[in-house]
């Protein structure tokens, strides 16, 4: 069997940079503006940034508004230490091809008569664990205690597994995946953050 997984975006980025009295932040003193026609200020560099992939078959994973992922942010905000109540971060997630047909459909968008096998999962790394769906956040700073023990917090990833049918006549795959913070848990005052890369797949089955 074939097997169809996503592919890397070229990313396309147009970027300038703002001049004003002084370019980087706190360099001018305002007590240095004394007489008529003296000029202080700050400044800070800005860049625009634009990502352009293919319209064609290439397959891309999008949220439901249409807007193509460059990262999944499970933001929960900022807690007060302690025990934590129970926080769910939902993001929407759809794998389709960038110019709206049919998996299956030629270059053209003529459906063509193949169908899949597909799923979602959460690539094996070293923090998440597929059984459990435990995604291990990593405190940034200090990030050992006072036994020198790693100070981590846990967050469950919830999502449709397993394989479904895709029809020949389909043109997206879709699932909510939650982040969830159970309540109890314990939190010590610092930023936690886990990473990982959340991937779509069709497999040809005829």
């Amino acid at each position: 069997m074939k097997k169809l997984l996503l592919a890397a975006f070229c990313v396309l980025s147009a970027t300038a940079a703002l001049a004003a009295p002084s370019t980087q932040q706190l360099v001018d003193s305002a007590l240095t503006a004394q007489n008529k026609g003296d000029s202080v200020g700050a400044g800070v560099p800005f860049e625009v940034r634009v990502n352009v992939i293919p319209r064609g078959p290439e397959l891309g994973l999008f949220d439901e508004n249409g807007n193509l992922y460059d990262t999944i942010v499970f933001d929960h905000g900022t807690k007060i230490a302690g025990k934590l109540n129970r926080s769910v971060v939902d993001k929407t997630v759809v794998l389709r091809r960038t110019d709206g047909y049919a998996f299956s459909a030629n270059k053209d968008g003529e459906v063509g008569t193949t169908t899949y096998d597909g799923k979602f999962e959460v690539l094996p790394n070293n923090n998440y664990d597929a059984n459990t769906n435990i995604l291990k956040l990593e405190k940034l700073s200090a990030s050992t205690d006072e036994n020198n023990n790693l100070v981590t917090m846990d967050t469950e990833l919830n999502f449709i597994k397993g394989t479904r049918k895709i029809k020949a006549t389909d043109t997206q795959m879709r699932t909510l995946i939650q982040s969830v913070i159970p309540a109890g848990t314990e939190g010590v005052g610092g930023m936690y953050i886990g990473t990982g890369t959340f991937a779509a797949s069709l497999t040809v089955n005829k």
